[in-house]
């Protein structure tokens, strides 16, 4: 069993490298058409917004084909507090923009999209597989 104090620093550790910013929303699409397009309109609602810590998890990058079209695939993880107001609702296909840090202030941000949750006993931070979308 771990102690709670533990438990702290392991998160205090974890929260320390989380140096770059994120704002991850939900993409919600209404329930009903637009009258004069027939088409759904989409909203986007904040989820978390905080201190991150984005890593190219995978820095081989595989070439592979989508239909006809070659595609470059490159594995990612955005980390966040896992006990951080709104933490827990972070989903698959939720959005985030993300700020990096001062050691990469040069860098454009990144829009990567969340390709699955993180839920691990005594995790110190949540650490969630994402694909980049465009950025950077």
């Amino acid at each position: 069993m771990v102690s709670p104090s533990m438990r702290a620093i392991a998160r205090r550790r974890a929260e320390a490298r989380m140096t770059d910013s994120c704002v991850i929303v939900a993409e919600v699409k209404s329930a009903e058409p637009e009258r004069a397009t027939g088409k759904h309109t989409t909203t986007r609602e904040q989820v978390y917004s905080g201190p991150c810590e984005f890593v190219a998890a995978n820095t081989a990058v595989r070439d592979t084909s989508s239909g006809s079209r070659p595609a470059v695939e490159q594995g990612a993880r955005l980390s966040i507090p896992v006990d951080a107001e709104g933490s827990a609702s972070v989903q698959d296909g939720h959005v985030a923009t993300v700020t990096l840090s001062s050691h990469d202030a040069s860098s454009a941000p990144l829009v990567v999209r969340v390709e699955g949750g993180h839920h691990q006993t005594f995790a110190a931070a949540r650490r969630l597989p994402v694909k980049v979308v465009s950025g950077g």
